[in-house]
């Protein structure tokens, strides 16, 4: 898998590199020229969640997709805490690396609650902020993921075997496209072999502090565009609106027929609201 991984990065244009961060080594992909944006991924995913979308971005951005601490190729000790707070330090680290003093910062999922509360917490390295079905809006109305944990049923998010990715691939998606069978194998043999770890991570987010409590506390001012899918299973819609209230600067694009994976279902049209979002904002 690894060296089909290898060839698709090569015939994208994407170059793979590698930093440490506190004792961290962390993987990255890379494409483009001017001004900077790093982009987060979910849980239990990786940088590959921006596969699609990084090299339309790289047509107007220096595009940087890492696997963060815990994921993909990035170190991942068992030991350690992957907390919101950790890994945005984490994240502050891996841009300090870089040699950036301003980037835009967006993430789905798990990666936009990292990318908000970044934002939160460094307003003045922040560019924009791009928030894709993000996690941790704590007072939206319960999703289809949040009702069946709560009545103790397995994750769909996490999978183990062939038929769990099938219908994680359903759950997350809309549209799930074709994928063939030696790749869900692939995937299932890697999913299960970090399940117990997702697991744990993804307990802890839940348990920590929510991104509507974070920005109330310390709002973000900069500018900042919301997608969600309105058939999004995992994270309820409803998280659009109440973000877009916490943020003054801020618009919302709600996508028709669109599930929890909007940069993977719908790339082309992702990035041209992106890209016309940061010409309405004056920010190119």
């Amino acid at each position: 898998m690894r060296v089909l991984m290898a060839f698709i990065y090569w015939l994208r244009g994407l170059k793979r590199r590698s930093v440490t961060v506190d004792n961290f080594k962390i993987v990255y992909i890379e494409k483009g020229r001017g001004p900077a944006i790093v982009l987060l991924h979910g849980l239990g995913a990786s940088k590959d969640a921006f596969l699609a979308a990084a090299p339309r971005l790289a047509k107007h951005f220096r595009v940087l997709v890492p696997d963060l601490p815990g994921f993909g190729e990035s170190d991942r000790p068992e030991h350690e805490s992957y907390l919101v707070g950790d890994q945005i330090a984490r994240v502050n680290g891996f841009i300090e690396q870089l040699g950036l003093d301003r980037v835009s910062i967006g993430g789905n999922s798990m990666g936009g609650l990292i990318a908000g509360a970044y934002a939160s917490a460094y307003p003045d390295r922040i560019e924009s902020v791009w928030l894709l079905a993000p996690a941790g809006v704590k007072s939206a109305r319960p999703s289809r993921l949040m009702q069946s944990l709560e009545a103790g049923e397995p994750a769909a998010i996490l999978a183990r075997t062939v038929d769990d990715v099938r219908n994680l691939l359903k759950f997350t998606m809309h549209r799930p496209p074709y994928m063939p069978g030696f790749m869900l194998k692939a995937m299932a043999d890697e999913q299960a072999e970090r399940y117990s770890h997702h697991d744990r991570i993804m307990r802890g987010m839940f348990a920590d502090k929510g991104l509507d409590e974070i920005l109330h506390d310390a709002p973000v001012n900069a500018p900042t565009l919301i997608v969600w899918g309105q058939q999004d299973q995992a994270l309820d819609v409803s998280g659009a609106g109440i973000l877009h209230r916490l943020i003054e600067n801020s618009q919302i694009v709600l996508m028709d027929e669109m599930g929890h994976l909007p940069q993977m279902e719908a790339p082309d049209r992702v990035v041209s609201d992106y890209v016309a979002f940061r010409k309405g904002a004056g920010l190119d």
